[in-house]
């Protein structure tokens, strides 16, 4: 009975990652079916979210003044989210040192989470894309550039760019990290590719102001959670591969598992709403993302122990039975040979099961955490 769970689980769970990667892997080298005009340059509202960053703050505007488009057609929007520190004292500087840029401030009191403070602020925004950026991160000079002329295309409602760690060597955390951030960029690259990905990133997205009315606060994902909306409005939500930003992540095992559960447990939230949207008939996501998708981060969690728990109980109670070797042999030759992947295929699912578990049991990461 134990061997027959576990080969039924091992197979589901090597049937969905691979046949996913194959069908993404095979559009990932696809041309995109996207008009794609390089003269479009638009105004825009550039909204930066902020509690207590007085750390970087300076650092981040210094960065916004250096990128490569007309000051004029730009606004600067920090949404301060009753942030406790200088970062504002440190804003309002840098404006009187810096009055060529178009600055202004919005002030969320009492503190109410990310999604509600750039709510906020795009009350305030006045031109027709508006696009997020998290302090925390860096651009490139060229990355509006690189960005924007996809959102040329009517069908186009939001782009978001590909993070890059600025501190990627630092430890075998951040090594790991960088090697799941690859498959994780060819996943979201291939469904762009198809249709759209939900997978938005906080470092840079760029959306057109009149096909959403506000950022989502439901799901805690303010970037994901509000590219879902834009394709329930009929739009597409695509990912830029050439459009990178820089960030650093945390190089202890402790500091990416309190990110990446937050991380988790949010898009967690948003892969809920697309199984209720799914079962009413609703989803504009197409089934062929959808349906991979949630069992990558609803089902897949749930395999992973069972398959974990059947592997230990295999071993121990018939070590020497064909299924019992099999395990061990190659449990032993991924710790030798390719240790460094096993160890992260074990760490982000059972970083997956734990935000599940929060899930369920109605914890909610609305307002951002520090680091």
């Amino acid at each position: 009975m134990l061997q027959s769970i576990f080969l039924i689980t091992v197979l589901s769970f090597l049937a969905v990652y691979l046949s996913y990667f194959i069908y993404i892997k095979r559009n990932v080298s696809k041309p995109w079916n996207i008009n794609v005009d390089r003269n479009f340059e638009p105004k825009i509202s550039i909204l930066i979210p902020i509690h207590n960053e007085e750390n970087r703050i300076e650092s981040k505007l210094e960065n916004i003044k250096c990128v490569s488009y007309p000051a004029k057609k730009m606004e600067v929007i920090i949404a301060d989210d009753c942030s406790s520190d200088n970062s504002i004292i440190k804003v309002r500087d840098f404006m009187q040192k810096n009055s060529d840029l178009n600055i202004k401030i919005v002030e969320q009191k009492p503190r109410a989470g990310k999604s509600a403070t750039l709510n906020k602020a795009l009350q305030t925004a006045t031109n027709p894309i508006i696009v997020v950026s998290d302090a925390d991160t860096l651009w490139p000079s060229d990355i509006l550039r690189e960005a924007l002329p996809y959102l040329s295309d009517r069908k186009v409602g939001a782009v978001t760019g590909r993070g890059i760690h600025k501190n990627a060597t630092d430890s075998w955390v951040t090594r790991s990290e960088g090697s799941y951030l690859q498959l994780v960029n060819l996943l979201r690259l291939g469904e762009s590719k198809i249709h759209s990905t939900i997978r938005f990133e906080g470092g840079f997205c760029a959306y057109k102001r009149e096909v959403f009315k506000s950022f989502d606060c439901e799901t805690g994902a303010d970037d994901s959670g509000t590219a879902l909306n834009i394709i329930q409005n009929g739009y597409r939500t695509i990912m830029i591969p050439d459009a990178v930003f820089y960030t650093d992540f945390p190089s202890d095992l402790i500091g990416k598992f309190r990110i990446k559960v937050r991380r988790a447990n949010q898009l967690i939230h948003l892969h809920v709403k697309c199984i209720k949207l799914l079962l009413k008939g609703r989803l504009r996501l197409p089934k062929r993302i959808a349906i991979p998708e949630i069992t990558l981060f609803i089902f897949a969690p749930v395999m992973f122990l069972i398959l974990v728990i059947t592997s230990v109980g295999i071993v121990i109670l018939t070590p020497l039975s064909p299924i019992g070797l099999a395990i061990l042999v190659v449990t032993i030759s991924l710790l030798i040979f390719a240790r460094q992947f096993f160890f992260e295929i074990l760490i982000n699912n059972f970083i997956l099961l734990y935000a599940l578990l929060t899930f369920l049991f109605k914890k909610r990461y609305i307002a951002w955490d520090k680091r």
